[in-house]
């Protein structure tokens, strides 16, 4: 971590960057660590690849969306929650003209990327390792960054309910919420409000979980018919893994949904099955308990075959 510090104090200039379609922990991770760097002194944006997704408009809006026309020069490129440098896609312009580069992430995948890397496969959550991070460099725990950090942490525990959660992260997590912030609105806006054709989305979509060897693999698809029909973008439907990790025999649940010239996969475990293995088979990685990976010039169902015969040797070994 001191090499990370280090490199931190001595830029000016700084960029930050989290993966393509951020979600909670990256977008909570960037503004939280935006507003560290602020009261440190530093220029510094966070630079986005699009929009947040609807369902996370409640955050903060302090951000770019990124321009290849306008890429800007700076001393530090600070990539958060990005397992490889291929996931902050076009955004490799900035990284490529900085002077030096940082990453911090808590995925078991990464491949160390930048000049000074510093991963925590154990932590739940980039979040988790920003609040060390701070607490070590003296970066008072204001009520905006408390916010970001907690957001970012809730969501990748998935409400402090996933494997991932350890001692730590419930004491960083108390620690957040000491500072006044209001964690059961995070926690409704995070996980109990969508829009209606989310909701009615998600109903079709439960009539689509398939279980294979005696339920211990679900898979729930999405295509963009159904994404169509109910006017809604791809982005917005990410979570749907969920719906199939629901059954109650589930050990490994895997989502497919069409998004644009590829398909994206989800994977999620239940049981002490690695998902993040299973995920580098298809281009992905992630954790080992949550994993993802995408695919292009194939079809769902091209996709659902080589997933079931991968899983079915591990289920039924």
């Amino acid at each position: 971590m001191n090499n990370v510090i280090e490199l931190i104090k001595k830029a000016n200039t700084i960029a930050i960057l989290a993966h393509e379609n951020e979600d909670a922990d990256a977008a909570g991770s960037s503004f939280a660590m935006r507003h560290a760097l602020l009261m440190m002194g530093k220029d510094v944006a966070c630079w986005f690849s699009n929009k947040l997704e609807n369902h996370l408009s409640f955050m903060e809006k302090n951000y770019n969306i990124f321009d290849e026309n306008l890429v800007p020069s700076v001393d530090l490129c600070l990539c958060l929650d990005c397992g490889d440098v291929k996931r902050i896609g076009k955004r490799i312009a900035i990284f490529e003209k900085a002077k030096s580069t940082v990453s911090i992430d808590h995925h078991v995948t990464n491949t160390n990327f930048a000049d000074a890397n510093f991963v925590d496969g154990d932590a739940a959550a980039t979040g988790e390792i920003l609040y060390n991070l701070f607490e070590k460099m003296e970066i008072p725990i204001t009520k905006e960054i408390a916010e970001n950090l907690y957001t970012a942490i809730s969501a990748d525990t998935g409400s402090f309910k996933y494997r991932n959660v350890r001692p730590n992260t419930l004491e960083i997590a108390a620690k957040l919420i000491a500072t006044g912030i209001d964690f059961p609105e995070i926690a409704r806006l995070l996980y109990d409000s969508e829009p209606t054709n989310v909701m009615r989305f998600k109903a079709e979509v439960m009539k689509n979980v398939e279980e294979y060897f005696d339920g211990t693999l679900t898979i729930v698809t999405a295509d963009n018919s159904i994404l169509k029909e109910y006017n809604l973008d791809e982005r917005e439907t990410g979570d749907i893994v969920n719906i199939a990790r629901l059954v109650n025999t589930c050990k490994v649940a895997v989502s497919i949904r069409e998004a644009l010239d590829k398909v994206k996969i989800s994977f999620r475990s239940n049981c002490d099955i690695s998902v993040s293995g299973i995920a580098q088979k298809f281009g992905g990685g992630g954790h080992d308990k949550a994993a993802g990976a995408a695919q292009k010039g194939r079809t769902i169902d091209e996709v659902k075959k080589e997933i079931i015969e991968v899983l079915g040797e591990i289920l039924n070994g």
